[in-house]
C-alpha cells in the first residue's frame, strides 16, 4: 500500500522540474570511458581554468519518474549562479518503490561516480575540497552509500526527500565519515514512506555519531528543492584545493 501511495504521487506532479532552464550554457550527455556508462554534465559559461570550480554530483531516483536528465535540469541554474559544475550520472539500484539500494548496485555506482570525478579533475580545474553528493527520492541510496564511504572526497552529503536503507549502509563506511557535513530534509506532505525513511535515516545517523542538520519543509510534498542543498553546500565551503594547481601558478 505504501508503494502504491508513492507511485500515485510520482505519477502526478510530485517529481516535476520547476527550476528555471534559461542557462547561457547547455548540458551535455557523455560517457565515462572506464565504465562505458552515461552521465549528464553542465559546465557554466563562467568557468575559468585558473579558478577551481566546485562540483555537485546529483543522484536520481526511480526511473522513469526520476532520471539523470531531470537532475542536470534541476541543478543547472544553481550551477550557473554559483559557479559549480553539475554531474548527473545514470545509476542502477535506485528504485525507491520496489528496491532497497542493493550493495552490488551501490558498488557499481561508486566505481562509476569516482571514475567520473577522477577524469573530470584532468579535463577541468575542479575544486577537490568542495564536492557535494546529493540525491532525490531513491537517489538517497547512492547518496548515503557513496558519500559516506568517501569523506575524503565529498565535503557535503545531502539527502533530499530520500529513501534510506539501514541494513545496506551499516558497516560500509569508515569512522572518518562521522565528521561529514550531512543534511537530510523532506516535505511535511511527503508520501509516508519517504517521510518515515527520512526520519529513520536521521535517527540511525545520529545514533552512529553523525552530526545531521535537518529540515521539514512546511506544506511541501515530494518536490524538488535543490536550493536548500545549495545553501548548505555554500555554508560548508572549504578553502579551495584545485585539481590543476599549476594553472594558478603560471598566471
Amino acid at each position: 500500500m505504501l508503494r502504491l501511495l508513492l507511485l500515485s504521487c510520482l505519477l502526478t506532479t510530485g517529481c516535476a522540474i520547476p527550476q528555471p532552464q534559461d542557462t547561457r550554457a547547455w548540458q551535455r550527455y557523455e560517457k565515462d570511458p572506464a565504465t562505458g556508462r552515461g552521465y549528464y554534465i553542465f559546465v557554466p559559461d563562467t568557468y575559468r581554468e585558473d579558478t577551481p570550480a566546485p562540483v555537485i554530483v546529483s543522484c536520481h531516483g526511480t526511473p522513469p519518474f526520476d532520471v539523470a536528465n531531470h537532475h542536470v535540469k534541476m541543478w543547472k541554474k544553481l550551477g550557473e549562479e554559483n559557479g559549480c559544475i553539475i554531474v548527473a550520472p545514470t545509476l542502477v539500484g535506485t528504485d525507491g518503490l520496489l528496491g532497497d539500494g542493493p550493495v552490488l548496485a551501490m558498488l557499481a555506482n561508486e566505481r562509476f561516480i569516482l571514475s567520473i570525478l577522477s577524469q573530470l579533475g584532468y579535463r577541468y580545474n575542479i575544486d577537490r575540497a568542495n564536492i557535494m553528493i546529493t540525491g532525490f527520492s531513491g537517489g538517497g541510496f547512492a547518496t548515503y552509500w557513496v558519500g559516506l564511504r568517501h569523506p575524503d572526497i565529498f565535503s557535503a552529503v545531502v539527502g533530499q526527500n530520500c529513501n534510506f536503507s539501514r541494513h545496506n549502509l551499516h558497516g560500509w563506511y569508515p569512522p572518518e565519515a562521522r565528521k561529514s557535513n550531512l543534511m537530510v530534509y523532506y516535505g511535511s506532505n511527503d508520501p509516508f514512506s519517504i517521510a518515515i525513511q527520512s526520519r529513520l535515516a536521521i535517527q540511525y545517523l545520529r545514533e552512529q555519531g553523525f552530526r545531521v542538520e535537518t529540515r521539514v519543509l512546511p506544506g511541501m510534498g515530494h518536490q524538488r528543492r535543490p536550493d536548500i542543498a545549495m545553501e548548505f553546500f555554500r555554508r560548508h565551503r572549504n578553502q579551495p584545493r584545485p585539481s590543476a594547481p599549476g594553472i594558478n601558478r603560471r598566471r
